[in-house]
């Protein structure tokens, strides 16, 4: 599903595709993850995944494909590695539901597709899980090193939402590697260094270039990555419970009267059909291996594999259930591989020992009645289904259910039984996963499956925003639709850095793209940070270097408290003449004759 249909997506998300492009046109712009080769300021996160992409666009041109191919391409190797971290200790069956459940879970098609950072991030997890295996199997420390190696990159690639898994590698090093503790204690520190190198290096190395000869920091009010990393990426997202300027703005019907964290939270129409499917099951599984501990093998490596699964999980679990209002949908991607992980970990312990503990088997059946409940709740949560599906689906899961709780005579017997049930599972995620491929997605926050009946979900914001409703949030989201004077109009000028300078991020993202001329996007990704500063931008404008300035009052509208757009676009209309370009109000800023 990876690759079929993919240029469907076009750009996907334009503000990392004009950091790619931008990247593909200027070295410096590449290396700071700029968002325009006039290196005003750089996106939100640190430039590895846009590194990958540019290293596409270079060899294949930049068009959609060569821009959402490597996605499609992590996407399958990730499926590949969760195979082969369970098939190392596991049964051929536990580790092809694994890998089954992971490339059919909704948002992991979604962003596979996609050009955001995730999908390398989850890609850098798993082989980060497997160099522990191989440390602990082989007891060389030398790939404990290269888990941190890889995790590093990670963290390279969207910062400390690429280490949740760090915790449980090295309890699992620490536990399961067989050395002296003085030794492993050493190994973890030089570890620990690997990591600080790999992940640290690009941050410090941008902070420590004066602010006047670099990109300002996307994302962070003192242009720095270091606070990018820890308040924007990092705390900020945890613990604030509080909307930021663009999002207290949402419509009243689309805003919860509190936050909506909680145990529940996944299962909500704006996460479910994401990643809900199998959640209840997962969280079954995981405490079945926990409480079913002693039937594992009490082999170091696939100890350290279930522990890893299973921490993995919960932690992730309970993070994204009760972490801060500023959580977007597709943070859940950030789930599926240790959910997939504990499935399997759940499902060999089944397979093993299924004659000998009934406990095992009641905890697999009541794990398929969770996920058939779970498809029946969503699928009826949706319009566009059939109305018969989500009581076949719980119907043919409570059948699976009970052929798992009764003793195959047989191996065959034993696969059919999986296979009622996983059909069951499957079902939701699989329709879903569909629909994901058959539809067009673009934007800052792609979201899975068909449209909720929750009148207050994200995915009706989102599609009243496509239908021409709530102007300054799409502008925000997807940007302004280019039209094709404007877009003339700017490529063909010459002479200045920057053909033209707007806000938000989305839409000088896509100005840039199709006009081919840097579009120098002011504040920001949502038009709040300090770049440029007034005085800065009038030294731009007097010295030749912007064109065009690009104005849009109806997002003006929203900004509660002065910022540097507002105070730009106030200078701009006091100084400049205001002409209309199908139906945009354009400002030439170039010096008159």
């Amino acid at each position: 599903m990876n690759f079929w249909n993919l240029a469907i997506n076009g750009w996907g998300n334009p503000f990392y595709t004009a950091a790619v492009q931008s990247g593909t046109k200027d070295l410096p712009s590449a290396f700071y993850g700029a968002s325009d080769w006039g290196n005003s300021i750089t996106v939100d996160k640190p430039p590895l995944s846009l590194w990958v992409m540019e290293i596409s666009v270079r060899i294949f041109g930049f068009n959609p494909v060569s821009l959402l191919a490597p996605q499609a391409v992590m996407g399958v190797a990730s499926t590949f590695l969760i195979y082969i971290i369970l098939r190392r200790h596991s049964s051929a069956l536990a580790a092809i539901l694994a890998a089954v459940v992971y490339c059919t879970t909704p948002i992991v098609v979604l962003l596979s597709r996609y050009n955001n950072p995730d999908p390398l991030m989850l890609l850098l997890m798993l082989l980060a899980v497997y160099f522990m295996q191989l440390a602990i199997a082989s007891v060389r420390a030398r790939y404990f090193l290269w888990a941190a190696f890889v995790l590093g990159l990670a963290f390279m690639t969207k910062q400390l939402q690429g280490l949740l898994v760090l915790p449980s590698l090295g309890v699992a090093y620490l536990c399961w590697f067989q050395a002296p503790w003085r030794k492993k204690i050493g190994q973890t520190i030089a570890a620990i260094g690997t990591l600080a190198v790999t992940g640290g290096i690009w941050m410090l190395v941008v902070d420590a270039v004066p602010a006047q000869l670099r990109p300002f920091v996307g994302g962070s009010p003192t242009n720095s990555v270091l606070e990018l990393t820890l308040a924007y990426n990092g705390v900020d997202r945890v613990i604030q419970k509080g909307d930021d300027a663009s999002t207290n703005l949402v419509p009243q019907q689309f805003r919860q009267v509190e936050s909506d964290a909680g145990i529940a939270r996944l299962l909500n129409p704006n996460y479910g059909q994401e990643i809900g499917w199998l959640l209840v099951c997962g969280v079954v599984c995981a405490l079945t291996v926990l409480l079913l501990w002693k039937l594992l093998s009490k082999t170091p490596e696939t100890r350290a594999t279930a522990f890893v699964a299973t921490s993995w999980f919960l932690v992730t679990f309970l993070m994204l259930c009760f972490m801060g209002d500023q959580i977007h949908t597709y943070y859940t991607a950030a789930l599926a591989p240790p959910l997939s992980l504990v499935i399997g970990v759940a499902v060999d312990l089944y397979v093993k020992h299924r004659r000998s503990s009934r406990m095992i088997r009641s905890a697999v059946a009541v794990a398929a009645l969770g996920g058939a409940a779970s498809s029946w709740l969503l699928l009826n949560s949706v319009v566009g289904w059939p109305s018969w599906l989500p009581t076949a689906v719980i119907a043919v899961g409570a059948l699976g259910a009970t052929m798992l709780m009764v003793v195959a005579p047989n191996r065959a017997m034993l696969v059919v039984g999986v296979l009622v049930t996983m059909s069951a599972l499957l079902a939701g995620p699989i329709l879903t996963s569909l629909h994901n491929v058959a539809v067009p997605h673009n934007g800052s926050n792609p979201v899975s499956g068909m449209l909720s009946r929750n009148t207050g979900s994200i995915n009706r914001f989102l599609d009243e925003m496509q239908h021409g409703e709530h102007e300054w949030a799409y502008n925000i989201a997807f940007g302004q639709r280019p039209t094709a004077g404007l877009v003339t109009t700017l490529s063909q000028s010459s002479g200045c850095t920057w053909a033209a300078a707007t806000y938000a991020s989305q839409t000088a993202a896509r100005l840039q793209i199709e006009s081919d001329r840097a579009v120098m996007p002011v504040g920001g990704f949502a038009g709040t940070d300090p770049s440029p500063t007034l005085q800065d931008f009038i030294n731009y404008v007097r010295n030749g270097k912007i064109c065009y300035f690009l104005g849009h009052d109806d997002f003006l509208a929203t900004q509660t408290a002065p910022t540097a757009v507002v105070e730009i676009s106030d200078w701009v209309k006091a100084n400049f003449q205001a002409e209309t370009m199908d139906g945009q109000t354009l400002y030439d800023l170039r010096p008159q004759p």
